[in-house]
C-alpha cells in the first residue's frame, strides 16, 4: 500500500477570508516575513505557522 503525505496550507483566499484583509497585503506580508510556501496544481499554499506568527502573534507574556 502506498502512503501519501497530506500537505496542509492556507491559500491567499483562505487568509483573506479569515483575517478580512486584501490579497495584496497578504502577498506583501508573505514576502516581508518570508513565509514558507509550496505549489500544488498551480495554487500556492502558505505554511499556517508562518501566517499565524505574522497575523495572530501571541499575546505579550505568553
Amino acid at each position: 500500500m502506498k502512503s501519501q503525505i497530506q500537505k496542509v496550507g492556507l491559500t491567499v483566499d483562505d487568509v483573506a477570508a479569515i483575517w478580512r484583509i486584501p490579497k495584496g497585503t497578504i502577498y506583501r506580508y508573505a514576502h516581508e516575513s518570508q513565509w514558507r510556501r509550496y505549489t500544488l496544481n498551480r495554487r500556492v499554499y502558505y505554511h499556517p505557522d508562518d501566517v499565524m506568527a505574522t497575523l495572530d502573534p501571541p499575546a505579550p507574556g505568553s
